[in-house]
């Protein structure tokens, strides 16, 4: 040991005079030393020398931050087929939706909050005086994954192909009443019949390329190869698709390198089909895929029992409420009843129980972030078992011997609750008859597949209490859904709705852009709903989309739909790199 500590301070004596030191001195010195002192001496050199490690580590590590780096591949799983990829005709299948998102892109585009951003456009649209015409001005720069460049020819071709019936796209009917036309190579105005504040959000669309599909005609534009072989401006361009007799298995996407807002971080981007949810989820757990694109939510258990996925909770502009028709329910005419099904009803339960937490509450038709959404509305019935027995009580509903439902005469406290039979419609149904039950309630429920729901009891309107989920949308007007002339079969009121004042707000909260305008008109509408009670909102319901833990950059808060969960795929990485500071 005493040798040790010599040699040691030898050392340290001689580092001044360290060129006189020969290392060929050290062997015999070592094998000079006793079994003990040759540990002891192994041991502290090996300890130095870990030490050493950890501070150059930490050295580096505190003087560099860690960025996303180029490279790497995502592989998503989606079930079901790629029919086309084509933003004219996707909106009627969500695979389809889902790929046209990364093929192609939109004038605008919602950003991570659901607000409107430009995206081939420079900036948002210049509004005239008169609130009927749009001045888009687009970006200079563009290109498609061919080479071509793009500019406002592209745009209007894509607009008047789909404004023409024969085309058949889903989109045609917000287009209808749009006219536009080229003030240049980059600028373009669409001019409107009659004011429309929430028109922009019909810029989002994809937009096609005329030097591709000019050619096309009607009767073969369903049929054309660039239905599965897209040609887009979006962040990723086609690389191959692999097919069977069965239909599609994968398709296969590179990075799009002159892509407008900047290189994906992704080399690569692969999207495999399955048959079926069970299909799908025993790929995740192979590790065939990497992200799941939507999994009902019975299925979802077996996906939560690995450790390797992050869930991440995305808000919907979408509500779940039960919609009441008075002409069919004279029990559910009456305003007490109606403020007593709304005053014993646990929403947190239904949100704790039934969405097991992937819900928010509801209290009305806009969801919270969205213009005109009103928090005051929460206090005009909330929560309060006691008092909602009390205006029973008051509405002439008594205990009857013998019976726990209560009786008004000969009229007993009893509806029908119609649903369909997607799993969280049903669970939802049966937590209410259970609740409402329990305050003297007979309630009936009725559940139909959603084409039997469609045909025999949305159209003519055939129920007393409808339980559905509506989405508005990427902008909070909520007259499709509300105002009186929707009450037909072709409309959306499905409480059947008539009050003057809500009339009069919803018009004009669409006929004028300004954002205090349209939020001081629709707050007092929901007010409006909130007392008359045509229907009792019960949550906003979240989109789970499930990611591997290795895939960063997903900053999402909100989506309009789910193919919005790509918003920001150009910015999701899987390798990092570090960086001085």
């Amino acid at each position: 040991m005493e040798k040790i500590i010599e040699y040691l301070r030898q050392a340290a004596l001689g580092a001044r005079n360290i060129h006189f030191f020969r290392i060929n001195n050290f062997p015999r010195l070592f094998r000079s030393f006793s079994e003990l002192e040759k540990k002891i001496l192994l041991v502290a050199v090996t300890a130095i020398a870990v030490c050493g490690a950890f501070l150059v580590t930490q050295s580096y590590l505190s003087g560099t931050k860690t960025f996303p780096d180029f490279g790497g591949k995502y592989v998503e799983g989606l079930v079901g087929q790629p029919r086309f990829i084509n933003p004219v005709l996707a909106p009627a299948n969500s695979v389809d939706m889902d790929l046209s998102r990364v093929v192609y892109s939109g004038v605008l585009k919602f950003d991570a909050d659901q607000k409107l951003a430009p995206d081939l456009a420079e900036g948002l649209p210049e509004l005239s005086a008169d609130q009927k015409q749009y001045t888009v001005h687009l970006r200079r720069e563009v290109f498609w994954h061919d080479g071509q460049k793009f500019s406002a020819d592209d745009v209007i071709f894509t607009i008047q192909l789909i404004s023409d019936p024969a085309f058949g796209s889903p989109l045609r009917l917000n287009w209808n009443k749009v006219e536009v036309q080229k003030i240049d190579d980059y600028t373009f105005i669409a001019t409107l019949k009659e004011p429309y504040a929430a028109f922009p959000v019909n810029l989002t669309l994809g937009v096609l390329p005329k030097h591709i599909w000019e050619g096309t005609d009607a009767g073969n534009f369903a049929l054309s190869k660039f239905n599965l072989q897209p040609i887009g401006t979006g962040p990723f361009k086609i690389k191959g698709l692999s097919k069977t007799e069965e239909g599609v298995r994968s398709i296969a996407l590179e990075a799009f390198n002159n892509y407008h807002l900047g290189r994906p971080f992704l080399d690569d981007l692969e999207f495999k089909f399955f048959s079926s949810y069970d299909d799908l989820i025993s790929a995740y757990h192979s590790r065939a895929v990497m992200g799941l694109g939507y999994i009902p939510f019975d299925k979802k258990i077996y996906v939560e029992k690995s450790s390797n996925i992050s869930q991440h909770l995305l808000n919907l502009p979408q509500y779940q409420a039960l919609f009441f028709n008075t002409n069919k329910s004279p029990v559910l005419r009456d305003k007490n009843v109606r403020a007593a099904l709304a005053e014993s009803l646990n929403r947190q339960a239904i949100i704790d129980e039934v969405y097991l937490t992937a819900a928010q509450a509801a209290y009305g038709p806009i969801p919270e972030g969205y213009l005109g959404h009103n928090t005051a509305v929460e206090k005009i019935h909330p929560y309060d078992l006691e008092h909602a027995k009390k205006l029973l009580d008051e509405a002439g509903f008594k205990t009857q011997e013998g019976s726990s439902v209560l009786k008004k005469g000969d009229v007993s406290l009893e509806f029908t609750i119609v649903t369909n039979n997607f799993l969280l419609n049903e669970k939802t149904a049966e937590f209410l008859k259970k609740q409402w039950e329990a305050i003297g309630f007979k309630v009936n429920l009725q559940i139909l597949t959603i084409g039997e729901l469609e045909q025999n009891v949305l159209r003519p309107r055939e129920y007393e209490a409808l339980l559905f989920s509506e989405n508005i949308g990427g902008d909070p007007d909520p007259l499709p859904f509300w105002h009186s002339t929707q009450r037909g079969e072709a409309g959306l009121n499905l409480a059947m709705f008539n009050n003057k004042e809500a009339d009069t707000l919803l018009t004009e909260g669409r006929s004028n852009a300004d954002s205090q305008y349209r939020e001081k008109r629709y707050q007092r509408f929901e007010e409006i709903l909130a007392n008359e009670l045509p229907a009792i909102f019960l949550v906003n319901p979240r989109y789970v989309y499930g990611v591997s833990s290795k895939v960063g950059g997903i900053e999402l808060n909100n989506i309009v739909s789910q193919s919005e969960r790509f918003l920001d795929i150009h910015k999701w990485f899987v390798k990092t790199k570090r960086v001085k500071k």
